[in-house]
């Protein structure tokens, strides 16, 4: 963390100190002693040994519950079919040197005064993942590195550390916008799953890679063979994709930015009015699995959409499986909207309170909901047009699964 010429490093260390993060919950930043939480939380971390296969590739992923999407995502994808999969938050060490404790004393004290606190008392965290996994590298003779959590802040630094080992460093983001988190990229590969992304390349001016490749999303294996002969939407049908952010923020979760908080609630009105004025239409509503834990899920929709054709979809239908169900889809943000565009099902976004997203010049814009005005109009157009219409209509040829996979590999020059 010294001074650097290295641009690289000076970027590096300017993110890594202000990049949101989700791994504490935002009063975190309020919290003087969250530095010695998080020395307490690390050192009683119980020591799970990973099984390995020798000189095959490393992937990390955040939970245990990643792995098994992880492993068949990139075997699917290259010719590796054997992979060590280590899991974040089972990383630690089976003995903590005096020098790390004296490190984590340092950085929780800083902690007391530093309006920085809460990605400070990562770091106490992290660097013990970061020697987690180059031991790990190194006792096993392993040269690919995989990285599914490219959206943590301490990506890029352990990125950097790997990559001047000699490890190959390969990062696959979500579908979703990179813009989030990824404006600032270190690696030798990174996987691109939505032609959006590539749209936003050109704005990065910090993007240290080598090559893109092209994969589909990394959900998709698990759903595709419901679209092999999946039937035409029916018609008079919505879908609400919900990204549960009153339930977020009701845990005190980090913003995720977008504006989506402000999006929902805004779409949730214009189906309400729309519902009431057009009884025909039937909307069917997609929770996300954070709201179906909570006790007031149910109520909240029902005193929402009282009195109109509403259901909730079943536990049992997953969104990505079930596409096909409703004819137009709305939600505010998810990455279920670059899935459902590569399936080439309509969809649009409602962006009432404007963000960054989407970009200028992206098709995206075609899709975009501001008032209930242009919401009703594009609704009654969307819905007597066949999907192949709506995607030409609006520009999105690109954005259709088979024409994103045409160019699987661009080399890039920064």
């Amino acid at each position: 963390m010294k001074p650097s010429e290295d641009i690289r490093l000076r970027m590096l260390q300017h993110r890594h100190l202000h990049d949101l993060t989700y791994r504490l919950p935002g009063s975190a930043k309020r919290d003087l002693i969250i530095g010695f939480k998080e020395w307490k939380r690390i050192i009683s971390r119980k020591t799970i040994e990973p099984t390995f296969i020798p000189k095959s590739p490393c992937v990390l992923v955040s939970t245990s519950n990643q792995k098994e999407i992880a492993e068949e995502y990139i075997s699917a994808n290259t010719d590796h079919q054997a992979l060590n999969v280590l899991v974040r938050e089972e990383l630690t060490l089976s003995d903590f040197p005096l020098k790390f404790h004296l490190f984590a004393l340092r950085i929780s004290l800083q902690c007391l005064f530093d309006s920085r606190r809460a990605n400070l008392a990562l770091l106490i965290r992290e660097v013990v993942e970061w020697t987690a996994v180059s031991d790990f590298i190194s006792t096993n003779n392993t040269t690919e590195f995989f990285d599914f959590t490219p959206f943590e802040k301490d990506s890029n630094a352990l990125a950097y550390l790997l990559m001047e080992e000699g490890i190959k460093v390969t990062k696959i983001p979500s579908p979703g916008p990179l813009t989030g988190h990824h404006t600032f990229m270190i690696a030798d590969e990174v996987v691109l799953s939505s032609a959006y992304q590539m749209e936003e390349l050109p704005h990065f001016e910090h993007w240290y890679v080598k090559e893109l490749l092209h994969w589909p999303p990394e959900q998709y294996l698990r759903y595709a063979h419901c679209y092999s002969d999946a039937p035409l939407p029916p018609k008079n049908t919505i879908g609400f994709y919900s990204h549960g952010e009153w339930v977020r923020k009701k845990s005190g979760h980090a913003d995720f930015g977008f504006g989506i908080q402000e999006n929902e609630l805004f779409l949730l009105e214009c189906l309400k009015t729309f519902l009431k004025k057009h009884t025909t239409f039937q909307l069917i509503v997609f929770p996300h699995p954070k709201e179906r834990s909570d006790s007031e899920f149910q109520s909240f929709y029902s005193i929402l959409f009282e009195g109109t054709n509403t259901v909730i979809a079943p536990v049992e239908m997953k969104s990505s499986e079930n596409f096909f169900k409703v004819n137009i889809g709305v939600m505010a943000y998810s990455t279920l909207l670059f899935e459902r565009l590569a399936l080439g099902y309509k969809t649009f976004i409602g962006t009432n309170f404007q963000t960054s997203f989407p970009i200028e010049g992206s098709p995206l814009k075609n899709l975009c909901l501001s008032n209930y005005e242009t919401f009703e109009v594009a609704l009654f157009l969307a819905h007597e047009e066949t999907e192949k219409e709506f995607f030409n209509r609006l520009g999105l040829k690109n954005y259709s699964l088979k024409e994103f996979l045409d160019q699987k590999v661009v080399e890039i020059q920064k």
